[in-house]
């Protein structure tokens, strides 16, 4: 089987037009799967990135690899831009209606951990609410919890709730996970069900996240290259 990193692997990707682009390999015990977590200013700038990319995603998909799942997370009016040119990939367009990005410097070498809850909706105000309250904590906790980014997203059709959320190591993630404890029981007492969880970041951080997530059916993904930009 062809390797689809050697298609994917760039060094010259970055660019400042990008956040972030950070492939990750995964699961950690059958490297069958990957995921490219990337980011941009506004939804030109995805189209542009597309553009950009067009050969190795068709090298990519021609045989090394099939796309599994695509999603877009943003505001209403960027990802609105984005739905003729990804519908006809199925992709699913989540709505960002809460969170922040707390400066930071650029990174060469993104070795940021990334933890990715997505939650199946059964009272959804109820749960918007139960996380917007706690929203005001989050923030005054994010220099103890050494956060990058921390969005709430949802996707209307599906009835999902996704929250984006990184942090500079393991250590910050268990200490967030211990921080919103009492709000994430609430949410799963009723308004919502864990539908998918995932952690992506160097091999040395997910080793120490496993026993406190591989009991919730986390799936482990391992960063490989990549970079994140400077956020003012």
């Amino acid at each position: 089987m062809k390797d689809p990193r050697r298609f994917l692997h760039n060094p010259t990707s970055q660019d400042p037009r990008r956040f972030l682009y950070n492939p990750t390999w995964g699961p950690i015990t059958n490297d069958s799967r990957a995921h490219c977590r990337e980011a941009y200013p506004n939804a030109d700038k995805v189209l542009q990135h597309l553009a950009d990319v067009d050969g190795p995603l068709k090298a990519v998909l021609n045989g090394p690899a099939e796309l599994e799942r695509l999603e877009v997370h943003g505001p209403k009016a960027e990802v609105d831009k984005l739905k003729k040119a990804l519908s006809p990939l199925g992709c699913l367009f989540y709505v960002t209606e809460w969170g922040n990005r707390p400066s930071k410097p650029a990174m060469d070498n993104d070795t940021v951990c990334h933890l990715y809850p997505y939650f199946k909706l059964k009272q959804p105000e109820e749960f918007r609410n139960i996380w917007y309250k706690a929203f005001p904590e989050t923030k005054a906790n994010q220099e103890a919890e050494k956060s990058h980014q921390y969005a709430f997203s949802f996707e209307a059709k599906a009835g999902v709730a996704s929250c984006r959320e990184s942090y500079a190591d393991a250590e910050g993630i268990l200490l967030h996970l211990n921080n919103v404890d009492a709000p994430l029981k609430a949410a799963l007492n009723g308004p919502s069900e864990l539908l998918r969880l995932e952690v992506h970041g160097p091999m040395s951080e997910l080793e120490k996240l496993k026993p406190a997530l591989e009991p919730l059916g986390c799936q482990f993904f391992v960063a490989e290259w990549g970079f994140r930009s400077a956020v003012e």
